[in-house]
């Protein structure tokens, strides 16, 4: 299988993040879309299912935002995002967002906030890193994958009433209908 060359960013030094990812682990990276590659079944691409931002729940003057297929969700607010310093940065969409902590059993979460007190994208939860996926030679052999707490194999979609979101340690008394993935960081073009 081919792939395109993707020029992957330097890795001089991270952030303890992503301690035991690696030689091939990054916390900083502009322009990325996210795609779920099924571990266990067939995919369509290379690349798997495109993942968006969706609507995930509102709580006094926080609307919560969550990765879900975009066959299941439809719409999409927000561009492509960034890895900066071990956080998530949206790009575009109509409020800046807050990546937040990230439990077992529990969807990849971003925060907004009312326009009098928005949130701050750049002092969201410090806890995601890409990963390269490299021959023995160095040579890059796919797109790289997203990791959280230190963790790239442990994502799920799942899913929850219309949304096929994504979980990180799903658990089966919590998340029903699941399926394994492997997160993917896809460049935009």
């Amino acid at each position: 299988m081919a792939f395109p060359a993707a020029k992957l960013p330097r890795a001089d030094s991270v952030g303890p993040w992503c301690d035991g990812l690696g030689a091939g682990a990054f916390d900083t990276w502009s322009g990325l879309t996210l795609a779920a590659l099924n571990t266990t079944g067939a995919n369509t691409n290379s690349t798997g299912a495109p993942l968006v931002l969706a609507t995930g729940g509102f709580f006094n003057n926080i609307e919560m935002r969550r990765f879900a297929t975009w066959a299941s969700f439809g719409a999409n607010d927000y561009s492509s995002f960034s890895l900066a310093n071990g956080t998530i940065v949206l790009n575009g969409g109509p409020k800046p967002a807050q990546a937040v902590q990230v439990q077992d059993a529990s969807e990849l979460n971003f925060i907004t906030k009312s326009n009098s007190d928005p949130a701050d994208p750049l002092a969201g939860a410090q806890i995601y890193c890409g990963v390269a996926k490299t021959d023995p030679a160095g040579s890059v052999t796919g797109y790289p994958t997203l990791a959280v707490n230190g963790d790239a194999s442990s994502f799920s979609i799942c899913k929850e009433g219309t949304q096929e979101v994504v979980i990180y340690k799903a658990e089966a008394d919590r998340n029903e209908a699941c399926y394994p993935v492997e997160l993917q960081l896809i460049p935009v073009n």
